[in-house]
């Protein structure tokens, strides 16, 4: 008598971490103080001033906002998705059962703030590694997904 197949489920969701955009966030203070700087030194108005570093330091954060909102990351217990996009959309998915290696990247800066990135290397997968980037407390991230590769190990070893 065949096991009836468990529904797919949400173990884990997220997005990047506004701590991971530092590295727009950074250079974009800077610039917008140079910008500051440079208007004040070419002696322009108060008003054009402002508007300029204003402009500046909204793209900056503009920028940031959408780079974290556009990515979106789930593993469920059959499956880890990668999915990117605002208007066109690119999914990156891989079965639990394919995934070979989890590597943990976190730089000296990534350390500062907490966050870190995830490669998901799978059997098989032509399009490369998925990539789960800027996550806050990436190491509980990569415990779940151990967790939830050994649990689908355990049912395919069960099922055969």
């Amino acid at each position: 008598m065949a096991v009836a197949a468990e529904e797919e489920r949400e173990i884990w969701s997220g997005r990047p971490s506004w701590r991971g955009r530092m590295a727009i966030l950074v250079p974009g203070v800077l610039l917008t103080v140079l910008v500051l700087v440079v208007c004040l030194w070419a002696d322009l108005s108060a008003a054009v001033t402002v508007v300029v570093v204003g402009i500046v330091a909204l793209v900056t954060v503009v920028w940031s906002f959408l780079e974290t909102i556009r990515w979106n990351y789930s593993i469920t217990n059959r499956r880890v998705f990668v999915r990117h996009g605002l208007v066109s959309i690119h999914e990156q998915t891989a079965r639990l059962e394919r995934v070979q290696d989890v590597t943990l990247h976190q730089t000296l800066f990534d350390r500062m703030f907490g966050v870190g990135r995830l490669l998901i290397d799978t059997a098989g997968s032509s399009g490369g590694a998925l990539e789960f980037k800027a996550l806050l407390q990436p190491t509980h991230v990569r415990e779940v997904l151990d967790a939830a590769v050994r649990a689908e190990q355990r049912d395919d070893d069960a099922v055969v």
